[in-house]
């Protein structure tokens, strides 16, 4: 970037990063404040309809399998056309079918509505958001990838607390009515901060030789790293989904049950960075290979029920190491093979973990409603974690330079 903007420096880098990165957070905020909304309110909407929770996981798979289809289109996108295109497109999608949610009344509607989410979820997810703080960092890339997804947990920290509250009073309609509506708010934010170009292959800002190249299709390293976050996120997303109802099951209150899942989003906003910067310290695939090792001991808790004050201690063990997954992702991907194709690297791998989402998020729901419990399934997801330090073992092992011509 040229002129005067160029000059002004904030810990080494362009003022336009760190406005970047402001609105990244807030995007991905926007991205994870439905999933969470909804998770919190499984069960008042269950019990309002009637629905088996199957019905309403399978609703989450018809939307997370057109995130998936989306995902490789919103990395190109994101290369051509920058972030606040898609980031806009992103918030208006979810802002409707939020709005569209809280005036449902059918399960034929409930389909419709979530898939038709899904591209939304997509352009507002890590996939744009990390190409475009990817670009606009030079120095203090693991940092700011680190607080790109920490600061979602910060703000997203009272969003469980928040929706409690607020469908206690006037209804589970009212608040997701409410969420829909800051949608439409963050569009103008977006709008307004954000540069045409910034996030694309033509991003100014960007550092000289980020032009796009060819997937590196061939390269064993990025199946390796897409085959364990598959794993990662089978655990991670279905914890997440599922996480208030099996706290309230246990016999927890809906107050203490949101207590404990916002005890775990508000310690991720330190978890993230943290992981971000062992990744400048040391290197992203040994901190992933920490990342898988935290996640199978920390499952070793939810194998009996816990009391309310264990479980927040577990908040927060967990908490710190699951923030860091997206974080270690993008600086994975970065690290060995470049920001040049970043956007498009990043669709790739979010589609498996996406894929990941959808089959757990219906077979957690549908071992629930054969067991009666949700035990059983976290002490699959330890073995699953278990077995997930093999690639990412190997991955550590492989060599740092491309051996793909693919990357060329």
């Amino acid at each position: 970037m040229t002129g005067p903007s160029s000059s002004v420096r904030i810990l080494g880098e362009s003022w336009r990063a760190w406005i970047a990165l402001f609105v990244g957070v807030l995007v991905i905020t926007g991205h994870t404040a439905s999933s969470y909304a909804l998770a919190v309110l499984m069960k008042p909407i269950l019990a309002e309809f009637d629905w088996l929770r199957t019905e309403f996981a399978f609703a989450r798979f018809l939307r997370i399998g057109a995130m998936v289809v989306a995902l490789a289109y919103v990395g190109k996108l994101t290369d051509r056309l920058g972030a606040r295109f898609v980031f806009s497109a992103g918030a208006v999608l979810i802002g409707a079918g939020t709005l569209a949610t809280a005036a449902m009344d059918s399960l034929p509607q409930f389909l419709v509505i979530m898939t038709l989410m899904g591209p939304g979820q997509a352009c507002v997810g890590s996939v744009a958001a990390s190409a475009l703080v990817l670009r606009q960092f030079r120095r203090r890339r693991g940092l700011a990838i680190g607080v790109l997804n920490g600061g979602d947990n910060l703000l997203s920290s009272a969003l469980p607390i928040a929706v409690t509250a607020v469908a206690g009073l006037y209804g589970w309609r009212s608040a997701v009515g409410l969420l829909g509506c800051s949608y439409f708010a963050l569009v103008v934010v977006v709008r307004w901060a954000l540069r045409p170009s910034e996030g694309s292959d033509r991003d100014e800002s960007a550092e000289p030789g980020t032009a796009a190249r060819r997937l590196p299709w061939r390269d064993s390293r990025l199946w390796l790293l897409c085959g364990t976050y598959f794993l990662i996120y089978a655990f991670i997303t279905s914890l997440l989904l599922h996480l208030h109802a099996f706290l309230t099951d246990l016999g927890h209150s809906r107050e203490q049950a949101s207590q404990v899942f916002s005890t775990l989003i508000l310690v991720g906003a330190i978890g993230a960075p943290l992981f971000g910067w062992l990744c400048e310290r040391t290197s992203a695939r040994l901190t992933l290979l920490i990342l898988v090792a935290g996640l199978a001991l920390n499952s070793l808790v939810l194998w009996s029920p816990p009391s309310h004050e264990m479980l927040l201690v577990w908040a927060v063990s967990y908490g710190l190491v699951n923030s860091g997954a997206v974080a270690v992702l993008a600086l994975a991907l970065a690290e060995m093979f470049g920001a040049a194709q970043i956007g498009r690297l990043m669709g790739v791998a979010m589609s498996f973990c996406m894929l990941a989402t959808m089959f757990a998020d219906v077979y957690t729901a549908a071992m629930f409603d054969w067991l009666g419990s949700y035990v059983p399934v976290w002490r699959g997801y330890t073995a699953l974690m278990i077995f997930a330090l093999l690639p990412a073992g190997l991955l550590l092992r492989a060599p740092t330079g491309s051996r793909s011509a693919g990357a060329a």
